[in-house]
């Protein structure tokens, strides 16, 4: 189980949610987003921060978006070159297209990563797109819909993210991830900005820790 946090709020606005995932060390998957990628200039706030993450032992992953391949292929590249001044491990392809006509795009794409490759169309695509990520993100929306689908299992590689889960149904969200897929996220955070900061359980974790 890959328990995936995406990051995207600046280690200045919010230290202790970047203190919270490294305290929690490898048991998570840092999702790092500079500004909507790596941004254009080397943030010296995200060194730092992300050299914090690294001495914790949290694996790391670089926000790439495709925007459902409105982005050029040149446009990506130059974000994938621009991750390797951060101690990212892989990929987070965001917004990826599901389409079959799209696929040896993306496949080019996550072959040039080096690392760990999470796709993440917010649903399930074509089948052919399973054999390119580590995790394919085959859901994302609401615990409202969440607890509405089939309880059956999804892919062996899919992952689901999860948000707007109310406190008190944190437990049950968590074992029907487990149940369903192989990783993701499940936060209390919600609509329209479900994933500025850390969910309540991870700051709790490390609360305690300290």
């Amino acid at each position: 189980m890959t328990m995936l946090i995406p990051l995207y709020v600046h280690p200045l606005v919010d230290p202790d949610a970047w203190r919270a995932v490294a305290a929690a060390g490898p048991f998570v998957t840092a999702i790092v987003n500079v500004h909507n990628g790596p941004g254009g200039d080397l943030d010296a706030s995200y060194v730092e921060a992300t050299e914090l993450l690294r001495a914790a032992r949290v694996p790391m992953l670089g926000y790439v978006d495709l925007s459902y391949q409105r982005r050029s292929e040149d446009e990506v590249e130059r974000d994938l070159v621009a991750w390797h001044r951060y101690p990212v491990e892989g990929i987070f392809f965001d917004q990826v297209p599901t389409d079959p006509a799209a696929l040896l795009t993306v496949a080019r794409l996550t072959r040039r990563t080096g690392g760990m490759v999470v796709l993440n169309p917010g649903t399930r695509p074509h089948p052919a797109y399973a054999p390119l990520a580590d995790l394919i993100c085959t859901f994302e929306g609401s615990w409202a819909a969440y607890r509405h689908l089939p309880d059956e299992p999804d892919w062996p590689n899919a992952a689901h993210l999860i948000y707007g889960v109310d406190s008190w149904d944190l437990p049950e969200a968590h074992a029907r991830m487990t149940r369903l897929a192989g990783g993701g996220l499940v936060t209390d955070l919600d609509m329209p900005l479900p994933y500025c900061g850390v969910p309540s359980w991870l700051r709790a974790t490390a609360a305690v820790q300290r």
